[in-house]
């Protein structure tokens, strides 16, 4: 009975192949969206929908690889399947857990949360963990650590360092796009660029471009060197929390 259920490794290999294939391909399209938003073509809703397919498609191509593998021959892999779960279980904890909080728009880079004592905003979300940026630096904290001990969306003022800022190019600008305005803060001195900037397009009543930019100066008089930059450089620009 159970060799009905085994497959070759030829077909094994073609899976993987098929699944990488779709993993990429929706990749490809989320860069592509990302790219084209700011002209009108996409909402911020698409670019969300398509980031928790991207979400789901990873584990779920992982566990169709693991299961067909251990058809392949399945008492000899599927003992290695669960020796490998129970070597390392916290790993693979973590990264389903993690898998899990991201489909919660509420759980993305940038928010400020508090987990027990430690308080910053979301510089990294990795697979196994974030990092948080804190007023003392950068600490890492595992997704069963935010499930166990469970996590708060701070709101108020920014934590120190850490700043936001919604820019807005004029309607004359002849390159309004997201590559240019990156390109153009590269050579900024005020950044702090040990931690890159982010730069994301944020949708707008009157379907005016609008970007959301979370970034760290050298020192805290440089924001406002940097505000008046961008204002030099013919876009509007404001502090937001």
């Amino acid at each position: 009975m159970l060799e009905d259920l085994s497959i070759s490794w030829s077909r094994w290999f073609i899976l993987i192949l098929i699944i990488v294939g779709i993993f990429l391909l929706i990749e490809f399209i989320i860069k592509v969206v990302e790219r084209n938003t700011h002209k009108g073509y996409f909402s911020s809703n698409t670019i969300k929908n398509l980031r928790k397919c991207r979400i789901l498609m990873e584990p779920i191509g992982i566990g169709i690889i693991a299961i067909t593998f251990a058809l392949i021959n399945p008492v000899v892999h599927g003992l290695l399947i669960l020796i490998s779960l129970a070597l390392a279980y916290i790993p693979f904890r973590n990264y389903f857990t993690g898998h899990l909080l991201l489909l919660n728009d509420a759980f993305s880079e940038g928010e400020r949360i508090k987990v027990n004592a430690n308080e910053g905003v979301i510089d990294k979300i990795g697979r196994l963990g974030l990092t948080l940026q804190i007023k003392e630096g950068v600490r890492f904290i595992n997704y069963t650590s935010l499930i166990n001990d469970g996590f708060t969306k701070m709101e108020g003022e920014r934590l120190e360092g850490i700043n936001f800022l919604q820019i807005i190019p004029p309607e004359k600008m002849e390159d309004k796009s997201l590559d240019r305005l990156r390109d153009r803060l590269f050579a900024c001195p005020y950044i702090d660029w040990f931690y890159p900037p982010e730069i994301k397009v944020v949708d707008q009543p009157n379907q005016q471009i609008a970007y959301k930019a979370r970034l760290r100066v050298r020192q805290d008089q440089h924001l406002k060197y940097l505000m008046q930059l961008l204002e030099d450089w013919g876009y509007q620009c404001r502090p937001i929390i």
